[in-house]
C-alpha cells in the first residue's frame, strides 16, 4: 500500500502550504479592517473619541473571541470542527458590510462596538481564529508546536499597517476597499474550509475528539505572567500612539510606528531564532531608551518630533522586544491554545486600562513612561538569579524612584510662583490651562490653542493668538462687519471661545466642540463668552452633524477643528462642504478654514475639493512680528503666525486678495496670498467621505527629521 495516499500522509503534505497561504492573508485582512471601519464611522458619528476607543476595544475583543473559538473548537471531533468552521465561514461572508446608516446617538464605546459587531463580528472571529486553529491542526501531523506561524501572522500584520496609509488609503475609496476586502474574505473562508476538510479526512473518518496524551500542567504563576506581559506591551504601544497622535492627529499614519513596532516584537521573538543573550541586549537598550526619552520628553509637554520621536519609537521597540522575549521564553510546550488565549485577554485588558481607565486616574499622559519602567522591572527580575519578593521590591525601587524623581523635577520646573497650571484629561485627550496675573493660556498636549490677556477689561476683550485683527480670519471679520449690521457666525471648535471677542450687539455666535471639557474651560477659565456683546451658544456636538440638522443660516462658518496637527477628515470632504454651503447660501456667506499647522499642508487638498464643487479657495498666510504685549497698540495683541483658507463662490472671492497687502505697518505684518490655479487643481487630492488620505496633507519627513 502506498503511504502517500493515506489520509494522514495527505494531511501532512497539503496542510502546511494552506497554512502559509491562510495565516498571512487572515492577519492582513484583520489589521486592514480597523482603520477602514474607523474612517467609515467618522461621518456617521462625528469626530468623537468614542470612535477610536470603540474600534480599539472591538479589535482586542474580537481577537480574544477568535482565540477562544479556536481553543474551544480544538477540543471537538474533526467532523464537528469541519461543520462549525464551514458555518462560521459562511456567516462571515454573508453578514459582512460597511456601516452606512446614520447614527441616532453620539458615539459611545459600547455603541461603536455594537455597530461594528453587527457589521463584521463573524468575519473577525474567523480571521483571528485562523492562526491558533491552524497551529493546532498542524500539530496533528506530528512535531513541535509551530510557533513560527505566529511570526508569519505578525509579518503580514506589519505589512498591512504599512500598506494601508501609504498605498491602500491613497489609491482606493472605502467602497472599493470593502469590495476587495470581502472578495479576499471569500477566498480565505474557502481555504479555511478546505483545511478543515483535510483535517477531517486525516482523522480517518473518526467522530471522536482528537486523542492526546497527558495535558501539560500550566502553573497559575505562568498564566499571570503571560497576562501581565501581554497587557503591558499592548498598553505601552497605545501610550506611544497617544503621543504621536498628539502631534499629527488620529490617523492611520500615526499608528504605523508604535503599532508596527509592537507587531515587530512578536515577529522577531517568535521567529524561532531568538536567543537568551538577545533578551539581555534588549533590556540594556530599554534602559538606555527610557533614560533618553525621560530626558528629552518625560512628563513635560515637550513636542514629540524629530529626535524626540525617534527616542519614542526606540523605547516602544525595546519595550515590545523585552515583553515578547519574556513571553517567548515562558511559552508552553503543548498548550498553545491556552497560551494565545491568555495573550489575547492580556491585550484586551491592556487596551481597556490604557484607553478607558488610566485617563481617569492620571491628569496628564504619563503611562507610557511608567509602563516602560514596569517592563524593565519585569525583565530584570526575571533575569535575576533570586526572584524573591524582597529582590523584586529593591529592583523596582531602584528603577522607579529615579524615573519618578526626574519626572517630578520636570513638572516643578514647568511651574513658577506666578503661574497656576491645571491639567485635565479624559477620553478626548489632555489639556492644561496656565493662569497668571497677565493672561490665561489653553494648551492641548504640545500646542497652544487659545489665550486671553487679563490685565484690564479692555485687554480682556481683544482677540488673541491665531485670531488677531490682522490674521486672515480677522480681516474677513472686519470686512463683513463693515458691510453687515448683524451676523450669524458658526464655529466648529471652541478654543476658549476667542472668536466671541468679535461679536456685536445683535450678532449670534454658535460654537460646536466634541470635547466637553474644552467647552467647560471656555465658560469657566476664559471671559470671551461671558463678555461677548452678542448672543453666544456653546454645544458639545460634532459641528458637521450639528449643521446637517440646523435650520439657521450663517454669514460665516469657521472650521477651527485642528486636532493637534491634523483635521478630522470628515470635516473637509466634499460632502461636508456641501453641508456648509447649504447653511451659507441664503446670506451669501463664506467658509473659512483655520489651517495653521507645523507638519501639514492643507491648501492643495482644500482647493482641489472646493474646485470640484465649483468653488474658489484662497490661502492667506500671515506673519506678525513681535509677541510682546504693548498696551498702546490697537491691533494684534499676543499674535502668532497663522494660515487661513477662505472658500466661496468665484464671484464672492474675486476681491478677497485685495484685502491683504504684502506688507503693513512698516513690515510688522506680512501676508502671503495664494489663489488656485491649474497646477493645484489635482483631482487626486479631492477628499470625499469615501476617499481621503492623511498622507496627502502630512509632511511626514518634516515631523520625523525637523
Amino acid at each position: 500500500m502506498n503511504d502517500s495516499n493515506h489520509p494522514k500522509s495527505l494531511l501532512a503534505r497539503a496542510l502546511p502550504p494552506l497554512v502559509i497561504a491562510i495565516v498571512p492573508l487572515a492577519a492582513f485582512l484583520a489589521f486592514v479592517l480597523l482603520p477602514m471601519m474607523g474612517k467609515r464611522l467618522l461621518p456617521i458619528y462625528g469626530g468623537t473619541s468614542g470612535i477610536w476607543v470603540g474600534c480599539m476595544v472591538y479589535f482586542q475583543l474580537t481577537l480574544l473571541l477568535g482565540y477562544s473559538w479556536a481553543a474551544w473548537l480544538a477540543r471537538k471531533s474533526a467532523l464537528f470542527q469541519l461543520t462549525a468552521t464551514v458555518i462560521l465561514a459562511a456567516l462571515a461572508v454573508l453578514t459582512f458590510h460597511l456601516p452606512s446608516d446614520p447614527a441616532n446617538a453620539a458615539a459611545s464605546t459600547l455603541g461603536v462596538v455594537a455597530r461594528l459587531s453587527l457589521a463584521s463580528l463573524p468575519a473577525m472571529v474567523l480571521l483571528f481564529s485562523a492562526s491558533p486553529l491552524l497551529q493546532g491542526w498542524l500539530r496533528q501531523t506530528g512535531g513541535e508546536v509551530p510557533y513560527y506561524v505566529h511570526a508569519i501572522a505578525s509579518a503580514a500584520s506589519l505589512i498591512a499597517l504599512l500598506l494601508y496609509p501609504f498605498v491602500i488609503e491613497t489609491n482606493l475609496g472605502l467602497s472599493d476597499q470593502g469590495f476587495y476586502w470581502q472578495g479576499f474574505l471569500v477566498i480565505i473562508a474557502a481555504l479555511i474550509g478546505t483545511a478543515a476538510y483535510l483535517v477531517k479526512t486525516g482523522s480517518a473518518g473518526s467522530n471522536a475528539a482528537p486523542a492526546s496524551g497527558p495535558a501539560e500542567v500550566l502553573e497559575p504563576g505562568s498564566i499571570i505572567l503571560w497576562l501581565w506581559l501581554s497587557a503591558l506591551t499592548c498598553a505601552g504601544m497605545l501610550g506611544a500612539t497617544y503621543h504621536v497622535t498628539a502631534e499629527i492627529g488620529a490617523n492611520p499614519i500615526a499608528w504605523v510606528g508604535p503599532f508596527g513596532l509592537y507587531v515587530l516584537g512578536f515577529l522577531v521573538t517568535f521567529s524561532g531564532r531568538w536567543q537568551r543573550w538577545m533578551t539581555l541586549v534588549a533590556i540594556v537598550f530599554l534602559t538606555i531608551s527610557l533614560t533618553g526619552f525621560m530626558v528629552v520628553k518625560g512628563f513635560t509637554s515637550a513636542t514629540v518630533n524629530g529626535g524626540t520621536a525617534w527616542c519614542l519609537y526606540l523605547l516602544t521597540a525595546c519595550g515590545s522586544l523585552v515583553g515578547n522575549a519574556l513571553l517567548h521564553s515562558t511559552r508552553p510546550a503543548q498548550r498553545v491554545d491556552r497560551f494565545y488565549l491568555v495573550l489575547a485577554a492580556g491585550g484586551l485588558l491592556g487596551g481597556l486600562v490604557s484607553g478607558l481607565i488610566l485617563p481617569q486616574f492620571f491628569s496628564r499622559p504619563v503611562e507610557f513612561e511608567l509602563i516602560s519602567v514596569a517592563l524593565l522591572v519585569t525583565g530584570i527580575i526575571w533575569l535575576a538569579p533570586r526572584r524573591e519578593p524582597g529582590t523584586a521590591v529593591v529592583i523596582a525601587c531602584a528603577l522607579v524612584i529615579p524615573v519618578l524623581g526626574l519626572g517630578i523635577h520636570q513638572i516643578r520646573r514647568e511651574s513658577t510662583e506666578n503661574v497656576s497650571i491645571r491639567h485635565t484629561r479624559d477620553l478626548n485627550g489632555h489639556i492644561f490651562v496656565e493662569t497668571s496675573r497677565r493672561s490665561v493660556v489653553l494648551s492641548s498636549e504640545t500646542t497652544k490653542v487659545a489665550s486671553q490677556l487679563t490685565m484690564d477689561a479692555a485687554s480682556r476683550r481683544r482677540p488673541t493668538l491665531y485670531f488677531t485683527e490682522s490674521s486672515g480670519l480677522g480681516r474677513v471679520m472686519e470686512r463683513f462687519q463693515a458691510a453687515r449690521l448683524a451676523m450669524n457666525v458658526g464655529v466648529v471648535g471652541s478654543n476658549g471661545g476667542t472668536l466671541a471677542a468679535y461679536s456685536r450687539a445683535g450678532d449670534r455666535y454658535d460654537f460646536w466642540d466634541t470635547d466637553p471639557k474644552s467647552i467647560r474651560v471656555a465658560r469657566e477659565n476664559f471671559k470671551f463668552v461671558a463678555d461677548a456683546a452678542g448672543r453666544v451658544n456653546l454645544a458639545p456636538q460634532d459641528g458637521r452633524r450639528a449643521l446637517e440638522d440646523s435650520k439657521t443660516d450663517y454669514d460665516l462658518l469657521v472650521i477651527d477643528a485642528l486636532t493637534r496637527d491634523g483635521f478630522p477628515p470628515h470635516l473637509l470632504t466634499a460632502e461636508a462642504m456641501n453641508v456648509y454651503l447649504r447653511r451659507l447660501a441664503a446670506r451669501n456667506g463664506l467658509l473659512v478654514v483655520h489651517a495653521s499647522s507645523r507638519y501639514s499642508r492643507f491648501y492643495p487638498m482644500v482647493e482641489a475639493t472646493a474646485r470640484s464643487l465649483g468653488l474658489a479657495a484662497i490661502d492667506v498666510k500671515t506673519d506678525i512680528k513681535g509677541d510682546v504685549i504693548e498696551p498702546g497698540k490697537e491691533r494684534d495683541w499676543d499674535p502668532t503666525s497663522t494660515e487661513y483658507i477662505v472658500i466661496g463662490k468665484p464671484e464672492q472671492t474675486k476681491e478677497i486678495p485685495t484685502w491683504f497687502l504684502d506688507e503693513e505697518d512698516k513690515g510688522r505684518v506680512r501676508h502671503l496670498v495664494t489663489t488656485g490655479d491649474s497646477q493645484l487643481g489635482n483631482a487626486q487630492l479631492v477628499w470625499t467621505d469615501d476617499r481621503n488620505a492623511a498622507l496627502e496633507t502630512l509632511d511626514l519627513g518634516r515631523f520625523l527629521f525637523q
